[in-house]
């Protein structure tokens, strides 16, 4: 009986194997990292991981469509509260009696106190909480606009992108100013970074948490955090997890009492700064592993297909023609003739009707002796095309299918019509980038924004329109003429056709359906027009019949 786990052990150490065999033969220095038994080794060389991207002809078309689609269209903020809207009051009311019950359970405010608001507080905390959006909004643009150096933020996502994709793992250092506050994000390649063992003992950590739409509130919590390595060359650099409170040493790892105590142990040494992990889950490592590390083989397996045919124009053995004599042999001097005729006189097109003339001699001296000279073509016997090609076409449809990335999205664009083309756009869609984009905004939210205080406004990020804009936009526009839609509606829904920010219109008619506000300019029309003319705007009279003239 066979044991799994044990089949599933051979398999491990075969692939690790041929990891180890795949970067023997790139020529990649092995990192050594046994200089400290806190470090946990990869499941997989990180740096193998990187180069079998350069050298696979499927990897780079879906990690691209990954990047492209998930991360390649920004963000956008999104208000926790429209405080234009109509129900704008309520949603505050409900904050202010969030934030009370919220604040009677922790002991903060008296069992008598009221915990629903009055009006004049709905309308005055209403004013204050529209101004605070307002600059917190501004902060935040300015924050995504410089949040890195040499690149824009959605240059960091597709590279982050990359890197999570490729080895699983992709890491931001994040910068703080004088105050504390995140300021920078810096790309840290992934293959280069190794995690330490978690540490034994917990720390108390500072976890904002949302008690209202608008409001958050700090808690004290006990966290094992985790710290990382970085190897470059010779240096090596170790950071803290994004939120630790502790003071670690930047050359050691150790951690100090506070950054005196950093100082007096060595002046040139200075506090780590922090560091953000990305991973794609795996059950049996910290470390993140590659959605497509199971069809790995057929990844190797394509390369080498392409190392045979590319050998095959150095190393071809089989000659294009054969010239056969029978019955005698060719002059001494044929065999040199046909070899500078082919080399110099047979190529280009006035050379195209040149006649080559080969004399032979028979072997006997008789009337019978007769001399044959055959030329044979060996087309047959050479490799006409590359070999392998259906394997490496199933080996592509394995990646792909790793990725669950459609075939019209890795640049395949054969046999595709439109109604097949959009079924499998809105496929990806829905079942691979929408998630991936979520799953990337709760960071962003959770850990970013949360850490920066930010309370009125989330990160979003933006979606490609997989439907048809002209069609959208149509309908739109009918659902507004005939009322279905208000026209805020209408421009809400517009925005995401158009993939950008309309500026928000302040008039009450963009909050009511067309058909009532254009009946209302009209009747508005008509009541000024009466009053310049001095008539009051009672009911209409109708004019008198000639039969009540008559009388």
């Amino acid at each position: 009986m066979i044991d799994p786990r044990q089949a599933t052990r051979d398999r491990s150490e075969a692939t690790g194997e041929v990891l180890k065999g795949m970067g023997s033969a790139l020529g990649i220095d092995s990192r050594g990292f046994a200089f400290s038994e806190a470090v946990v080794d990869p499941p997989y060389d990180l740096e193998t991981l990187c180069l079998l991207l350069e050298h696979s002809n499927a990897l780079r078309p879906n990690v691209d469509a990954y990047a492209t689609n998930i991360d390649g269209f920004g963000h956008k903020l999104q208000a926790a509260i429209d405080f234009d809207a109509e129900d704008a009051d309520e949603r505050v009311a409900e904050c202010i009696f969030l934030e009370r019950v919220a604040a009677r359970e922790r002991g903060d405010l008296d069992e008598d106190a009221a915990l629903e608001p009055t009006e004049d507080e709905v309308r005055a905390r209403r004013d204050e909480l529209r101004l605070l959006a307002r600059v917190e909004r501004a902060r935040l643009r300015s924050f995504f606009e410089s949040c890195t150096f040499d690149h824009s933020f959605v240059d960091l996502r597709r590279m982050t992108r990359q890197d999570l994709e490729v080895t699983g793992n992709a890491t931001w250092e994040c910068l703080r100013d004088a105050r504390g506050r995140l300021a920078r994000f810096v790309y840290v390649p992934s293959f280069t970074v190794r995690l330490l063992a978690l540490d034994k003992d917990p720390v108390e950590v500072d976890d904002r948490v949302r008690v209202s739409p608008v409001s958050l509130h700090s808690v004290r919590c006990q966290r094992r955090l985790r710290r990382y390595v970085q190897v470059d060359g010779e240096s090596r650099i170790y950071f803290k997890s994004l939120g630790d409170p502790r003071v670690i040493s930047r050359k050691t790892g150790r951690v100090f009492e506070s950054v005196e105590a950093l100082k007096r142990e060595d002046l040139t040494d200075g506090p780590a700064t922090e560091l953000l992990h990305f991973a794609i889950h795996s059950s049996r490592s910290p470390y993140g592993v590659p959605r497509w590390i199971g069809t790995l083989l057929s990844v190797l397996g394509s390369r080498a297909m392409e190392e045979v045919n590319h050998s095959y124009f150095d190393n071809k053995s089989v000659p294009p023609l054969a010239l056969l004599v029978s019955g005698g042999k060719i002059a001494p001097t044929s065999a040199p003739r046909i070899e500078r005729f082919v080399d110099e006189e047979l190529k280009g097109r006035d050379n195209y009707h040149k006649l080559l003339i080969i004399e032979a001699e028979p072997f006997g001296r008789g009337d019978g002796a007769r001399t044959r000279v055959d030329i044979k073509p060996l087309t047959g016997a050479q490799q006409q095309d590359a070999l392998f090609q259906e394997y490496d076409s199933r080996n592509i449809d394995k990646v792909g299918s790793s990725f669950r990335v459609p075939a019209l999205l890795r640049g395949d664009s054969k046999d595709f019509n439109r109604s097949v083309a959009d079924a499998q756009l809105i496929f990806a869609e829905d079942q691979v980038f929408a998630p991936e984009r979520d799953s990337f905004d709760h960071v962003m939210n959770r850990r970013i924004l949360a850490d920066m205080g930010i309370r009125f406004w989330s990160f979003r990020s933006q979606t490609p329109v997989t439907r048809d804009p002209e069609r959208l936009t149509v309908s739109i526009e009918k659902l507004v003429r005939v009322g279905v839609l208000t026209p805020e509606e209408g421009r809400q829904l517009a925005e995401d056709v158009f993939n950008t920010e309309f500026r928000k219109l302040p008039d009450d008619w963009v909050k009511k359906p067309i058909t009532l506000t254009l009946a209302g300019i009209q009747t508005g029309l008509r009541d000024a027009s009466a009053e310049s003319f001095g008539c009051n705007a009672g009911p209409v009279r109708t004019p008198p019949s000639s039969d009540d003239e008559d009388t």
